[in-house]
C-alpha cells in the first residue's frame, strides 16, 4: 500500500511540475507513466496519464494528449475514481478545445463539475471562461476572469492565467492600458511558476503595449518574448501569431506574412486546429493587403469552414470579412459581398469587439459606395465613427476615414476637416516610431485620407491649398528631426565582413556561397528588428508653406507633380504666383518613361542597335519634355526645383529642362535643406571640409578621385586599400563636401541596406544613419545611387531621401548603372564649378554639358546625372 501511495504522489507531483515547466519535466512524466503502467495501482496510472498528456499538450501534440486522456477517462470510470475522472475531464477539455472540438470540450467540463475537489474548481471555471473567450463572448469571459482574480481560493497558476486572459480580453475590447496593469501584476507571480508563464506574459505585454500606443516598447517586448519562448522550449506558434498582428499594423507586410505562415505550419504540424484556423485568417488578411486575392480567398474560405465547425461566431465573422474583401479584390464589389460584410460587422459589434466591428463596417461602407447604395453606406460608415471613438490610434484613423468617405459621398464640407484630423493623428503615430523605415511605412495608413482630401480640393480649391495638401501627404516621414547618432554594433560589423567575403567569392569563384547568403540574411533581420525597437524619436518639422518656400526659392521656380485617379497635375510655384496645370492622362507618361529606360539599357549593353536605341531614347526625352515640362511654361533659363510624384521615380528630370534642375522628395525637405548651414571649418586638423574616396575594383575611380581632389586644394583622399568603412566614415562624417567613387548597390527589398562598396566591405545606409554620417553635400559617383523605392502615402526611401532626412543639403547621384570611367571628365567639371561656389544643380548642369556630344555611355550619364536638394 505504501508503494502505491508513493506512486500516486509521484504522479501528482509530475503533473504539478509539468504544468509549470513542461519541457524540463516531460521526460520525468513519461518515466512515471511507464512505472505506473507496470504496476497495479489504477489511480496512480490515471494520474500519470494526465501528467504525460499535459506535457504533450504543451508541445502542441493535442491529439497525442487526447489519446492518453481517453485511456485515463476509461480507467477512472471503470474503477469508480470519481475525483480522478473529474480532473482528467478538465484536462481533456483543454486538449479537445485546442483541437477545435468545442462541443466535446464543453461537455467534459459540465461532466467534471460535480466530480472535482473544490480546490480544483478555479481551474474548471478558467477553462469555461476560455471557451467563451475563443467563441468571441469576450465580455462574459472577462467577467469570469475578474471573478477568478477576486477569489481568495484561486491558486497562483490559475491567477496568472486568468490575469493574462483578462488582459487579452481588455485589449480586444479597447482597454489596453487596463490590460497592462493586470499583466504587470501577473508577471510578478509568474516569476515563481517556471519558465513557461513568464514567456506567455511577456508576449501578452508586447501585444497590449502595441495597442496602448507604446510602439517601440512593444517591439522590444516581442523580441524578449521570443527569446523567453525559445529558452523555455515552447512552440513559437502563439508568439508568432500575435507578433504577426503587430507587424501587419506596422505595415511590415512581408514579415507579417512570414510570421503568420510559420505559425500556421507549426499549428498544422501539431494538429492544433483551433489555432491553425486563426493563423490562416492572419495569412488571409495580410494577403489582401499585399494584393494577392487568390491566396487571401483560399485561406479565408478554409478559416471560415474551420471556425463554423468549431462554433466560433466571432472568428467566423472575422474570416467572413477577409473572404469578402478577397472576393471584391478579385471580382469587384457585388451585393453578395456587401451582404456578407454587413452581417459580419453586426455580429462583431454585437459581441462587443469594437475595433474588429469598425474594420468590418468600413469594408461594408466601401462596398455600399461602390454599389451606389447611399443609405446603406451612410449607416455603415456612421457606425465606424461611433465604434472608433476611444480606441487605439489606428482604429480612430478608420473612423476619420469613414467620416471623410461619407462626407465626400454626400458632398459635405466636412471632408477636409476629417482628413486633416486623421492625418494629424497619423503624424502623432508616426512620430512615436523609432526607425526611419517604420515611419515611412506608417504613412501608408493615411494614403486614402490623402487621396480623398485631394479629390475634394481639386474642383474648386485654390492652388495654395492644393499645394499645401500635397505637402501634408508627401515624404512626411523624412521630415523627422534626427536624434544623435547611436553608433554601430557587432552585427553591423559582422554584416560588413560577410559582404566582403561574398565579394571575394564573386571575384575568385564567380559565385556567392549559400551559407554566406544565409548568414547575411540572418544578420540583416536582426539589425532591422533592433532598429524597430530603438528609442523614441524627436518630432517632425512642419510642411512647407507657400510664402516661406517662395523666399527660399529666391527666384527659382518649383513644380510639384501629383496623380489623382489616372490624371496628372502640376502645382507651379513662381516668384509672384502659384497655379495648377492639368497635364492629362498618366498612361502616356508611363509609356514614354518605359521606352526611355528600355533605350538607355540597350545603350549600356553596347549592342549593334545602339544607334536605333540612341534615337529612341532622344525621342522619349523629347516626348516627356512635351508632357511634363512644356505645359508648365518655365522660362528656359530659369532654374527649376522638381518634386515628383512617386509615380515618376527614375524620371531623368535634368534632361527635360534646359536650365539647372534640382529634385527633392518634398518641397518642405528642400526648404529645410536650404536653411541647413555648411559644416564650416573643422575643429581639428584630422577633419577636412572636402573628402574624396575611391572604392575597390574600379580603375576609373582612381583617376576620378585624383582629378576631383585637384579641384579642391587641401582635400583629403582615400584610395584602396586604405578606403575602409571606418576610415571613410571618419573622413566624410562632418565634411562640407564628400565625393565617393565606388560601386553602389540599391536594395529595393530593403532600401536601408543599400550600400557603397569600400575596401573592407559595404557601407550600408543603416550604418551611415546610425553613425550620424551627413556631409553637407555629397557626390555619389556610384551606380543606382539615386534610386528610390516608393511606399504608400507618397513616401520614398533610398540614399537620397535617407541622407536628406539625416541632414545633408544636397546630393548628386544617378539611378542608372554607369560604366567605370564614363563620368570621369564630367566629374572634373562638376567639382571645378563647385570650387567656384556653384550650387550642385548649377554644377551638375555644367558637368552634363561636357557629356552632350559623347557616345552612348556619355548620353546615359547625361540623362541620369541629377542634383537632389538645394546644396
Amino acid at each position: 500500500m505504501d508503494t502505491e501511495v508513493g506512486l500516486r504522489e509521484e504522479a501528482d507531483a509530475a503533473y504539478r511540475r509539468v504544468t509549470l515547466d513542461p519541457v524540463r519535466y516531460a521526460g520525468a512524466a513519461e518515466v512515471t507513466l511507464r512505472r505506473a503502467r507496470s504496476g497495479s495501482d489504477v489511480e496512480a496510472l490515471v494520474a500519470a496519464l494526465r501528467a504525460a498528456a499535459w506535457a504533450r499538450h504543451a508541445a502542441l501534440d493535442n491529439e497525442g494528449a487526447r489519446t492518453l486522456l481517453d485511456q485515463a477517462v476509461r480507467l477512472a470510470r471503470r474503477h469508480g475514481l470519481a475525483r480522478r475522472l473529474g480532473e482528467v475531464l478538465v484536462t481533456r477539455a483543454v486538449a479537445l478545445h485546442e483541437l477545435g472540438r468545442y462541443d466535446a470540450a464543453a461537455r467534459d467540463l459540465r461532466l467534471a463539475e460535480p466530480l472535482i475537489d473544490p480546490a480544483d474548481r478555479p481551474d474548471l471555471r478558467l477553462q469555461l471562461a476560455v471557451l467563451d473567450h475563443n467563441r468571441g463572448r469576450i465580455v462574459a469571459a472577462a467577467q469570469a476572469y475578474r471573478e477568478l482574480l477576486d477569489d481568495p481560493r484561486c491558486p497562483p497558476i490559475v491567477l496568472v492565467k486568468a490575469a493574462n486572459n483578462l488582459a487579452n480580453a481588455q485589449t480586444l475590447l479597447g482597454r489596453p492600458h487596463e490590460a497592462l496593469v493586470h499583466l504587470d501584476r501577473a508577471a510578478v507571480l509568474a516569476d515563481d511558476l517556471g519558465p513557461q508563464l513568464p514567456a506567455v506574459i511577456a508576449n501578452s505585454r508586447a501585444w497590449s503595449s502595441f495597442h496602448a500606443g507604446r510602439l517601440a516598447e512593444s517591439v522590444r517586448r516581442f523580441e524578449e518574448a521570443g527569446r523567453l519562448h525559445a529558452a523555455a522550449g515552447l512552440p513559437l506558434g502563439e508568439h508568432l501569431l500575435e507578433y504577426a498582428d503587430v507587424l501587419r499594423d506596422l505595415r511590415l507586410l512581408d514579415e507579417a506574412m512570414a510570421a503568420a505562415r510559420s505559425a500556421a505550419a507549426d499549428f498544422e504540424r501539431h494538429g492544433a486546429r483551433l489555432m491553425a484556423a486563426e493563423a490562416r485568417l492572419r495569412v488571409a488578411h495580410v494577403a489582401v493587403e499585399l494584393g494577392d486575392p487568390a491566396t487571401a480567398l483560399g485561406e479565408a474560405e478554409a478559416a471560415v469552414r474551420d471556425f463554423r465547425r468549431q462554433r466560433r461566431p466571432a472568428w467566423t465573422a472575422r474570416a467572413t470579412v477577409a473572404e469578402a474583401e478577397a472576393l471584391a479584390a478579385r471580382d469587384g464589389y457585388s451585393p453578395e459581398v456587401l451582404r456578407r460584410l454587413r452581417k459580419a460587422a453586426a455580429t462583431l459589434e454585437g459581441l462587443g469587439l469594437r475595433a474588429e466591428a469598425a474594420y468590418a463596417h468600413l469594408a461594408a461602407g466601401r462596398a455600399a459606395l461602390a454599389l451606389s447604395r447611399r443609405a446603406v453606406a451612410r449607416a455603415e460608415l456612421t457606425a465606424v465613427g461611433g465604434l472608433a471613438e476611444g480606441q487605439s490610434l489606428l482604429v480612430r484613423l478608420r473612423g476619420r476615414l469613414a467620416r471623410a468617405l461619407l462626407a465626400e459621398a454626400e458632398q459635405s464640407s466636412d471632408v477636409l476637416r476629417e482628413c486633416v484630423r486623421g492625418l494629424r493623428d497619423l503624424a502623432r503615430h508616426r512620430a512615436a516610431l523609432p526607425s526611419l523605415e517604420l515611419r515611412v511605412l506608417a504613412s501608408g495608413h493615411g494614403a486614402e485620407l490623402g487621396e480623398v482630401g485631394l479629390r475634394r480640393l481639386l474642383p474648386a480649391g485654390s492652388p495654395s491649398s492644393i499645394f499645401e495638401w500635397l505637402e501634408r501627404t508627401r515624404a512626411a516621414a523624412l521630415l523627422r528631426v534626427q536624434p544623435p547618432a547611436t553608433g554601430v554594433d557587432d552585427d553591423v560589423i559582422a554584416l560588413r565582413g560577410i559582404a566582403q567575403e561574398l565579394r571575394v567569392a564573386r571575384l575568385e569563384r564567380g559565385e556567392e556561397p549559400a551559407v554566406l547568403l544565409n548568414r547575411q540574411s540572418a544578420l540583416e533581420a536582426r539589425i532591422r528588428r533592433r532598429s524597430w525597437a530603438g528609442d523614441d524619436p524627436a518630432g517632425e518639422t512642419d510642411p512647407a508653406g507657400v510664402a516661406g518656400l517662395r523666399r527660399a526659392l529666391d527666384g527659382e521656380w518649383l513644380v510639384e507633380y501629383a496623380v489623382s485617379g489616372d490624371r496628372v497635375l502640376a502645382v507651379v510655384v513662381e516668384p509672384k504666383r502659384i497655379r495648377i496645370v492639368e497635364l492629362g492622362a498618366l498612361d502616356p507618361i508611363r509609356q514614354e518613361a518605359g521606352a526611355l529606360m528600355f533605350g538607355l539599357r540597350r545603350l549600356l549593353h553596347g549592342t549593334r542597335f545602339s544607334a536605333v536605341a540612341h534615337g529612341a531614347a532622344r525621342d522619349a526625352v523629347e516626348a516627356l519634355t512635351r508632357l511634363l515640362i512644356t505645359p508648365i511654361g518655365t522660362p528656359p533659363d530659369v532654374p527649376l526645383v522638381v518634386v515628383p510624384s512617386a509615380h515618376f521615380l527614375g524620371m531623368p528630370w535634368s534632361a527635360l529642362h534646359p536650365a539647372p534642375v534640382s529634385v527633392s522628395p518634398s518641397a518642405a525637405l528642400w526648404a529645410r535643406a536650404r536653411r541647413t548651414p555648411p559644416k564650416g571649418p573643422p575643429d581639428d586638423a584630422v577633419r577636412t571640409r572636402v573628402a574624396v574616396v575611391a572604392g575597390p575594383d574600379l580603375t576609373g575611380a582612381l583617376a576620378e578621385a585624383q582629378a576631383v581632389a585637384a579641384a579642391h586644394p587641401g582635400a583629403r583622399t582615400l584610395l584602396p586599400p586604405e578606403s575602409t568603412v571606418d576610415a571613410t566614415i571618419d573622413l566624410v562624417k562632418d565634411a562640407d563636401l564628400a565625393h565617393l567613387a565606388c560601386h553602389g548597390l540599391f536594395r529595393s527589398d530593403s532600401p536601408l541596406f543599400s550600400a557603397l562598396e569600400l575596401s573592407d566591405g559595404r557601407l550600408t545606409l543603416y550604418e551611415m544613419l546610425a553613425r550620424g554620417v551627413a556631409p553637407h553635400r555629397i557626390v555619389l559617383a556610384s551606380c543606382n545611387s539615386g534610386a528610390q523605392r516608393s511606399y504608400g502615402g507618397n513616401e520614398v526611401l533610398g540614399f537620397v531621401g535617407a541622407m536628406m532626412s539625416n541632414g545633408s543639403a544636397g546630393i548628386t547621384a544617378t539611378d542608372l548603372p554607369l560604366p567605370d570611367g564614363a563620368c570621369a571628365g564630367c566629374m572634373a567639371v562638376l567639382h571645378e564649378r563647385i570650387s567656384r561656389g556653384d550650387s550642385l544643380a548649377s554644377a551638375v548642369w555644367h558637368a552634363r554639358q561636357s557629356l552632350a556630344d559623347g557616345g552612348p555611355e556619355q548620353y546615359v550619364a547625361w540623362c541620369g546625372l541629377t542634383a537632389y536638394g538645394p546644396g
